[in-house]
């Protein structure tokens, strides 16, 4: 069997909000087929690297297949992987006696260690990639202990995603973007009421409420004590929820 593990585009230290790297990976029988990250246009794409006999990576394993693969698996806009970076050890054998003794049921790749590399991660790390190619998370914990940001991040992307960006309320302006200090919006007759702002990671940045406003309103958020990168804005309006994607650049 020849393994194919190929990662193309620019390779550099992966931050929160850049563009993901593309990769290609083989993954283990009976899937026998590749993963292609660029296939994955329009899907929250959970990544969890790991070493095939690391011990803290097979405890960690069970929990990710729990606490986060079967919560989210069933939603369209939703996949994940399993990438071995133990290169060296990495086979149908050892990769297959991981799976089973994590219970893993998402796919799971063989010799990914260049993946990794393109990352500049490690195993046993959890990672987030958000439908648009965006990294918007890379765990920094164990597996085990970033359980919660990880979850918060998929929460997060999956708002965003598939989600029909403001065709309802045609008149909602959301002004300027990319934003300097001061984000306004402004919504014609329809009437608005609520308004949160989120970082990259899920975290609730802002939120506001209102009651009675319709004609002609309109509101300024000061952003000058948030730093620079990707947010997420959600506005109720009108009974539909509009979300988009903001950028702070200064």
């Amino acid at each position: 069997m020849i393994l194919l593990i190929a990662c193309t585009g620019q390779l550099y230290a992966q931050v929160l909000g850049d563009p993901a790297p593309d990769f290609e990976v083989e993954l283990l029988e009976p899937d026998s087929t590749t993963f292609k990250l660029s296939d994955q246009e329009g899907k929250v794409v959970l990544v969890f690297f790991f070493g095939n006999t690391c011990p803290s990576c097979l405890s960690a394993g069970s929990d990710v297949e729990t606490s986060i693969y079967q919560v989210f698996k069933d939603n369209t806009n939703f996949t994940a992987i399993g990438i071995d970076t133990w290169d060296t050890s990495s086979n149908e054998s050892s990769v297959t006696n991981f799976k089973n003794t994590t219970g893993i049921s998402f796919p799971l790749a063989l010799k990914g260690g260049s993946v990794a590399a393109a990352y500049q991660t490690t195993y046993d790390r959890l990672m987030v990639i958000d439908g648009e190619g965006i990294l918007v998370h890379k765990g920094i914990l164990v597996a085990r202990n970033d359980l919660d940001n990880t979850i918060e991040a998929i929460n997060q992307s999956l708002t965003v995603t598939g989600l029909d960006l403001g065709s309802h309320i045609p008149q909602l302006n959301v002004f300027p973007n990319p934003v300097s200090d001061v984000l306004h919006i402004a919504v014609g007759d329809a009437s608005i009421s609520g308004i949160s702002l989120y970082d990259i990671t899920g975290k609730r940045v802002h939120k506001a409420t209102f009651s009675g406003f319709t004609e002609l309103f309109s509101v300024e958020i000061p952003l000058q004590h948030l730093e620079q990168g990707i947010y997420f804005y959600s506005i109720q309006a009108e009974e539909q929820l509009y979300t988009g994607k903001l950028l702070i650049q200064r």
